[in-house]
């Protein structure tokens, strides 16, 4: 398979930082609110930014629970100081395959950046596509990076933990990967459209790339 552009999703796919983001939404929206929040009020709202979500939930005081939700953010990150096992060992399969990497998250760029900085893995991308406030706008931060690199969209894969990652990819028109390997992976919730291949572990995903991309240039 001739591709040579891999696209990332962050959380849930790169590190286990699905659990982090809940757990300090549940804080910033209980400090701002007085009440708790469920994983499925918080979730709920995943495809935003930070700053969306907050406009969402406190409509009147989201800058300053933006603010707050940044600073708990860092503050709790050492609770996911590491990537998934595996990870490292996938990045730098594809480099040594010279195969171009980005990601495009729905984060946004503050805590996105602070994430691939704190996990050591920021070195890798080229690209880091962050989300928007009012929308989830993945297939387009694709074709964004796409153009950058004077790739076709089937040059390219995009792999990611959530359903809405394989329909963005499809409408991106690239190679839809899905990344099973976490307990907080929604691509089960998928009806219409199938990822091109789905892994359960990121062993897996290193035997796949292996067998199907090949080097683009002579290591």
């Amino acid at each position: 398979m001739q591709l040579t552009g891999f696209l990332f999703d962050l959380d849930g796919t790169l590190a286990n930082t699905i659990p982090l983001c809940i757990k300090v939404y549940q804080q910033t929206f209980k400090h701002f609110t007085g009440r708790d929040y469920s994983e499925a009020e918080i979730t709920a709202h995943f495809g935003l930014t930070e700053g969306g979500i907050c406009q969402q939930v406190i409509p009147d005081r989201w800058q300053e629970a933006l603010d707050y939700y940044h600073k708990a953010y860092e503050q709790a990150h050492d609770e996911c100081n590491e990537p998934f096992p595996g990870i490292p060992a996938v990045l730098d399969l594809l480099r040594s395959k010279g195969i171009k990497m980005a990601v495009v998250t729905g984060k946004g760029i503050h805590t996105a950046m602070l994430t691939l900085h704190h996990l050591g893995i920021a070195d890798y991308f080229e690209f880091v596509e962050a989300g928007r406030e009012d929308a989830v706008v993945k297939a387009s931060a694709m074709r964004r990076i796409l153009e950058s690199w004077q790739m076709k969209p089937e040059q390219a894969a995009y792999i990611g933990d959530a359903a809405s990652d394989v329909e963005q990819s499809a409408q991106a028109g690239v190679l839809a990967l899905a990344a099973e390997w976490s307990a907080t992976a929604t691509i089960d919730q998928l009806e219409d459209i199938h990822p091109y291949a789905s892994f359960t572990s990121v062993e897996s995903f290193i035997a796949w790339i292996e067998l199907h991309v090949e080097p683009t240039l002579v290591a």
